[in-house]
């Protein structure tokens, strides 16, 4: 009987709004439903997908990062894949044959999740991507159980599909350190100006030797490691020799509000940047255009990367994402790839910065390039000319839209560019990474998020047990702490040369601060091999898990994520 009753309701099709989804070049239009199968919970999301500036070539290539958002009443959660793999069964890659849809799998004990999918290039290429008619396989089931919702086969949605930017980062072996030039650089020994060489993921012993050996060298700041302390980097911190994907931009206004508009009233006063602990304003203040009171948060430059975020803000926002925290490592990595490491570098391979003044045009659209010549940073507290500088003087420092700095014509170093092009790793703003200057730091334990905030006790935080300022650590539920972070790359506050844009500079890697501030932002990661987290609720405690009492019952003392449940305290305390 209940079968007979799904097959008639199969012709009582899901609401899908249409939308479009901006993420700096690329776009999501014509979202709509298809195909609804009642006997499987399942139904085809289809829609069109465009990007500018891809590529594949022998080295790596760039993809689009897919999730899915389904609402239902007034609750947004996050939507799961049907099946994992290479073009799975029900999907398609649309009308551009030259494409390939890959949905990794993420394990949690025995249960496997599908949280994205990634679309990118099958063969050399370059040049803008267009695909119509690009389709996944939506599990409504497991996405109503695991999102705390009830979804029937007459059940109306909306489904919301959000596209980032990344960056194939492949395997290799690669230097971090240069030459002992920057401040706190990693080298061989106290006696020695070799950087490190790492040339796997296993465990690295850092020792206080002279020569010949991982030395820690300290920035002195609170908390840190002194230089010479000896301490082991466990194999499963990741240390950038392994593959994975990075966000080619660091987080713009537009993914701030896709991820900040989807969150409960309650979620949304945590994350909220305009309060008094962030910009403490709803007008533009250092170019951050966000405005919230309540409801729909706005902002009228969604091509700008997103600065006021606190580690607590990143954190949330890569969970939400599915994707996970970036560690000081794996920045250098993306930054220098293989190459030899060179005294003083900037994230484009050479030690000669100079800081866009100029915009081409006014006001800014999101086309906006710098006419400055050679320029190819936004640093030393430069006020711009043009641009919006006709709107006042909060529009005339702070950071600019990601990718400003590469045109047709452009090299790694006049575009600003890492190795595997990822752009803006130095200068703009600071980008909050996990360090491994203190045991909490190299404790990380890297699950990637999996769509779903906390929702007891303290809301709206990122929720990955073994995420530095997680429950792993404080005995709070969330990341509502930031111990174990820090920040890299320098920003638009800083100066350009001889300080922290170099590739190298540690100064504040282990800088542990909750604050939101002005000159932070931040990108995520995606491992291709992620690690594997034990069973929670088979009463064996296994880390990261902090209790399991064996069930996965919220309110109990211990969490559905096998964390130890007490009072939280403030947002933002550490």
């Amino acid at each position: 009987m209940k079968k007979q009753i799904r097959i008639l309701a199969v012709i009582v099709f899901l609401l899908i709004l249409s939308s479009t989804v901006y993420a700096n070049n690329l776009s999501v239009r014509n979202v709509s439903l298809e195909d609804r199968n009642s006997d499987t919970d399942t139904a085809i999301v289809e829609f069109d997908l465009s990007w500018d500036n891809s590529w594949r070539n022998t080295t790596n290539y760039d993809a689009a990062w897919i999730v899915l958002k389904v609402q239902v009443g007034s609750t947004w959660v996050h939507g799961h894949l049907k099946d994992g793999g290479t073009n799975p069964s029900g999907t398609s890659v649309g009308s551009n044959k030259s494409l390939e849809i890959n949905v990794p799998t993420d394990t949690h004990g025995a249960t496997s999740r599908y949280l994205g999918a990634f679309v990118y290039r099958k063969s050399t290429g370059s040049g803008t991507v267009n695909s119509k008619d690009v389709r996944l396989k939506l599990d409504y089931a497991t996405t109503a159980s695991r999102g705390g919702v009830t979804i029937v086969d007459t059940t109306t949605i909306t489904v919301k599909v959000v596209g980032i930017e990344m960056v194939y980062i492949p395997q290799e072996s690669f230097y971090a350190g240069d030459v002992n030039t920057s401040t706190a650089t990693l080298k061989t020994g106290s006696a020695e100006s070799n950087p490190w060489y790492l040339d796997s993921e296993g465990t690295i012993r850092v020792t206080g030797g002279a020569t010949g050996t991982f030395y820690y060298q300290s920035a002195g700041n609170t908390g840190e490691f002194a230089s010479g302390t000896q301490f082991t980097i466990p194999a499963v911190f990741p240390k950038g020799y392994g593959d994975f994907y990075c966000m080619k931009y660091e987080a713009t206004e537009a993914l701030w509000l896709d991820f900040f508009n989807t969150l409960d009233s309650s979620s949304k006063t945590t994350r909220d940047i305009t309060a008094a602990s962030g910009k403490n304003s709803d007008s533009v203040v250092k170019r951050n255009t966000i405005s919230w009171s309540s409801g729909d948060a706005s902002g009228s430059r969604n091509d700008r990367v997103i600065n006021y975020l606190s580690w607590m803000d990143l954190a949330a926002l890569l969970d939400w994402a599915a994707l996970r925290p970036m560690t000081e490592l794996e920045m250098e990595k993306v930054a220098r790839g293989g190459l030899v490491a060179v005294a003083g570098e900037y994230a484009w391979g050479d030690a000669s910065v100079t800081a866009g003044v100029t915009f081409s045009g006014s006001p800014e659209d999101g086309n906006e390039t710098f006419t400055t010549a050679s320029a190819n940073a936004v640093c030393n507290v430069t006020t711009f000319s043009q641009g919006d500088d006709f709107l006042g003087a909060q529009y005339v420092q702070g950071p600019v839209r990601p990718g400003i700095f590469a045109t047709s014509s452009s090299t790694r170093a006049t575009s600003g560019a890492g190795y595997y092009g990822v752009m803006e790793l130095s200068g703009n703003v600071f980008e909050r990474v996990v360090t491994i200057g203190n045991t909490t730091g190299i404790s990380y334990y890297p699950w990637h998020g999996d769509g779903i905030l906390s929702s007891l006790d303290s809301i709206g935080n990122a929720r990955q047990i073994g995420w530095p300022g997680s429950a792993y650590y404080t005995g709070y539920i969330g990341v509502t702490g930031a111990d174990g972070s820090g920040y890299k790359g320098g920003a638009w506050d800083r100066a350009c040369t001889g300080g922290t844009l170099a590739t190298s500079n540690r100064s504040f890697s282990a800088l542990t601060q909750t604050t939101q501030n002005n000159y932070a932002g931040g990108r995520g990661v995606r491992s291709v091999s992620p690690p594997t987290l034990p069973t929670c609720g088979d009463n064996v405690l296994t880390p990261p898990e902090t209790c399991d009492d064996n069930n996965t019952t919220e309110g109990d003392g211990c969490s559905s994520q096998c964390e130890i449940e007490q009072a939280a305290p403030a947002p933002g305390v550490n």
